[in-house]
């Protein structure tokens, strides 16, 4: 009767198992979509209201169209472009 009983759990257990790993994949892809989401309203709402900038500090402003930092010597906020961006080894 033992190994009867052992047969029949062993059966049962990859069963389980099988549901056990669906039920993480349905939960891993809908988290993975809700990051998905949480991601794109974000970088809409920073493309859209902020007017691209990503990030909107006193000494540095980053985002879609700018890339502005503090200059210490002009003591105002300077905006680089595309070329000044390629010759420090941003693009």
């Amino acid at each position: 009767p033992t190994a009867a009983f052992t047969m029949v759990a062993r059966k049962h257990a990859g069963t389980r198992m099988g549901l056990l790993q669906q039920r993480c994949t349905e939960s891993l892809l809908y988290v993975l979509t809700l990051l998905e989401t949480v991601e794109t309203l974000t970088l809409s709402y920073a493309l859209l209201y902020e007017v691209g900038n990503l990030v909107n500090l006193p000494d540095k402003c980053i985002g879609f169209f700018n890339f502005c930092l503090w200059n210490d010597t002009a003591g105002e906020l300077q905006c680089l472009d595309n070329k000044h961006l390629q010759a420090m080894g941003i693009s």
